[in-house]
């Protein structure tokens, strides 16, 4: 098939470098895109956070626990979603890096002929579950389960609806235009958190709940159209230019992801359907750990995976010594990024449970939230090395991993919950994470020939020893904070948390992460003077 290359156009703007080294360049670019990244997905987890004081308050505690549960449902669709996204935007930096044009027409002309496809799967799966759902989670009180049906029917029609802006999604991220997804996200989360917290608190019932979600979803795709056309792309997106080996190419690219995302499913996917099953009544305080956790996973997610463009440009070279400089690089920043997060987190756990849903959750969530924490910061310790490999397409060989800790966990959750209840399904996730680390390192590491690495020296330098390091800070702050007074905790935990990057700054990055890091900060530093000259 044959199109005119006038239909299509990209005008490519280059990166303007500092003289003498671009590095700096790189490290502010990849800064600038973690923020929006982290403003995108925070801001859902924001609403995440500032809900749950409400809804402990005006739901009783079986309502709750299957609103969490239908949000579980529903955020089975918008992992897989999320993926997709990411896979565009892979093939669109390697595109734009490639300066292949017309490629670049034919894979989101493409692409959209499957999200399309996703949509109608999708709308068929959301009516046979809200169908089913009664049977299949038998322990939902009667007088709760017709209004949780047609909550899910809604919830899982607006995510259909939404699935095609994928591809508008995964172009923009692709070109790391950030802001762009982040505004739309943010515009769409608020939106429904407001209605939603408007709903529950005149006690309209979960249907209307779920309405206020499905009008934020649709926000969020009037804004990607308004931006979509702002920018003029429109000639980019025409079912003449889906080609079916384009299809082909991106479907078996994108076979392994999902094989991967159902592992990752089946680590934290399955937690709370699971206690749902088992041990019911636990599933509120449950959902209210699994948040606890993701105080942790969402800043460090959103900013190690702006990881993906960057690393799919530099794969083009095929340069296995680059990558793997990047891969230790990367995995230091992250992983002290993890021990910066974690400590005052971790110390300040029992008084922001406390303020946040009040001491009957805190007293049942505080041991979850804790076993939750510690199995998140193994399993993202290895983050950085998922991010890169999957941009230099090679994420097939990490499988082995992903799906032994995703089988872990499950097993472990199913056979603990029965003895000791939702308690197990914690304790399942961290044997599931510290299996899938060990398997990265015995298999994963070896097989992925496109980075070049000493896994010797990826354990120490970049993972062991930030974490060696917390670890005195930790149990010091621990002795202190058994004293209970707010005030104390959270003077202690900021200052231990500075000691802890005084400490990185001097042992852990070299003198030239430092400056470039100096480079970082002063970047930013000038743009409140640009604004004000301005």
């Amino acid at each position: 098939m044959q199109h005119s290359s006038s239909a299509i156009r990209i005008v490519r703007v280059p990166e303007r470098q500092e003289a003498g080294n671009t590095k700096p360049n790189v490290l502010v670019r990849l800064s600038q895109n973690a923020i929006f990244n982290l403003f995108r997905t925070g801001s859902g987890w924001i609403v995440v956070v500032f809900l749950p004081p409400l809804f402990v308050r005006v739901l009783d505690k079986p309502t709750y626990g299957v609103w969490l549960l239908l949000l579980q449902l529903a955020a089975y669709i918008t992992v897989v979603d999320s993926g997709i996204q990411v896979a565009i935007a892979r093939f669109v930096a390697r595109a734009i890096e490639l300066e292949d044009h017309k490629y670049l027409a034919r894979l989101l002309s493409s692409s959209g002929v499957i999200m399309v496809a996703a949509s109608l799967l999708t709308l068929l799966s959301s009516v046979l579950v809200a169908w089913q759902l009664p049977h299949v989670f038998s322990k939902i009180p009667d007088t709760i389960a017709p209004a949780a049906r047609q909550a899910l029917l809604i919830i899982g029609t607006s995510i259909a609806l939404t699935l095609p802006f994928s591809v508008v999604a995964g172009f923009f991220v692709g070109l790391q235009r950030y802001e762009i997804p982040a505004l739309a996200t943010t515009a769409g989360k608020y939106v429904g958190a407001l209605g939603i917290a408007w709903a529950a608190y005149h006690h309209q019932g979960l249907a209307i709940m779920a309405v206020w979600v499905a009008l934020g979803n649709i926000v969020q795709c009037l804004v990607y159209i308004w931006f979509w056309r702002r920018a003029d792309k429109h000639n980019l997106l025409h079912h003449s230019y889906a080609e079916r080996a384009v299809i082909h190419e991106f479907l078996f690219f994108c076979s392994v992801m999902f094989v991967s995302q159902f592992s990752s499913i089946l680590v934290t996917g399955m937690d709370l359907p699971i206690v749902a099953a088992f041990d019911f009544q636990s599933s509120g305080y449950y959902g209210i750990a699994a948040t606890v956790s993701n105080l942790l996973i969402v800043p460090h997610s959103a900013i190690v995976s702006t990881l993906i463009p960057v690393a799919a440009g530099y794969s083009t070279a095929n340069d296995p010594q680059r990558l793997g400089q990047v891969l230790l690089k990367t995995t230091r920043f992250a992983t002290a990024l993890l021990c910066l997060i974690l400590l005052p987190l971790m110390l300040t756990m029992p008084l922001l449970l406390r303020l946040w849903v009040g001491s009957d959750y805190a007293t049942h969530v505080l041991a979850y939230g804790q076993i939750l924490i510690i199995a998140q910061f193994i399993r993202l310790t290895m983050l950085p090395y998922a991010m890169i490999g999957y941009a230099a397409g090679q994420q097939q060989r990490m499988l082995v991993s992903a799906v032994a800790e995703g089988s872990v966990n499950l097993l472990s959750s199913l056979v603990l919950v029965r003895l000791i209840g939702a308690g197990g399904v914690a304790l399942g996730t961290l044997a599931g994470a510290i299996v899938g680390v060990w398997l990265h390192f015995c298999i994963s590491l070896p097989r992925t020939d496109c980075i070049q690495i000493s896994r010797k020296r990826l354990l120490w330098d970049s993972i062991g020893k930030p974490a060696v390091l917390t670890l005195p800070f930790f149990a010091c702050a621990v002795l202190v904070t058994k004293v209970h007074v707010p005030l104390i905790e959270i003077l202690l935990a900021f200052m231990v948390d500075v000691a802890l990057f005084c400490l990185f700054w001097n042992l852990i990055f070299d003198s030239e992460e430092r400056r470039q890091l100096m480079g970082v900060l002063r970047h930013f530093a000038r743009i409140p003077t640009k604004l004000q000259m301005g």
